[in-house]
């Protein structure tokens, strides 16, 4: 959990502010994954800090979505020319991906728990990055 938070501390994906009095924060959560290697043993814990995007009100947090997603006939296509030109094929696991933009949108998310500031209802963040689960316009 320390990792992902600081990644997303070191990426400017939000700032820790006071939640304005006209404004409503969605819910975050703490999704927790266990990577294995291929014999069978534990290779590391993952933690994914999550959006309760469905708290999120269509035509006033949001007015339409996009999910930005490779189709796997791209993904086939990439490895047949791979075979084919013997390219070497590696696989590698990215620890934090930011492939998320800037938001346009003010969009405010409780802290999680288990942050230092957490004990202080009034403290939200400021997300200038969309984060996994976040509903979010696209950009024009």
């Amino acid at each position: 959990m320390h990792d992902e938070l600081q990644a997303l501390d070191q990426n400017n994906a939000w700032s820790v502010v006071r939640l304005p009095k006209d404004k409503h924060a969605v819910g975050s959560r703490w999704v927790y994954k266990t990577k294995f290697n291929s014999d069978g043993s534990i290779e590391r814990y993952k933690a994914r800090l999550m959006a309760q995007g469905y708290t999120q009100t269509f035509g006033i947090d949001y007015k339409e979505t996009f999910a930005l997603v490779a189709k796997m006939n791209t993904f086939r296509v990439l490895l047949s020319v791979a075979v084919n030109n013997r390219w070497l094929m590696c696989q590698m696991d990215v620890k934090n991906a930011f492939l998320h933009g800037n938001l346009e949108e003010e969009v405010y998310m409780k802290l999680p728990p288990g942050h230092p500031q957490s004990s202080d209802p009034n403290l939200v963040y400021r997300l200038h990055k969309s984060i996994y689960r976040l509903k979010q316009s696209p950009r024009a």
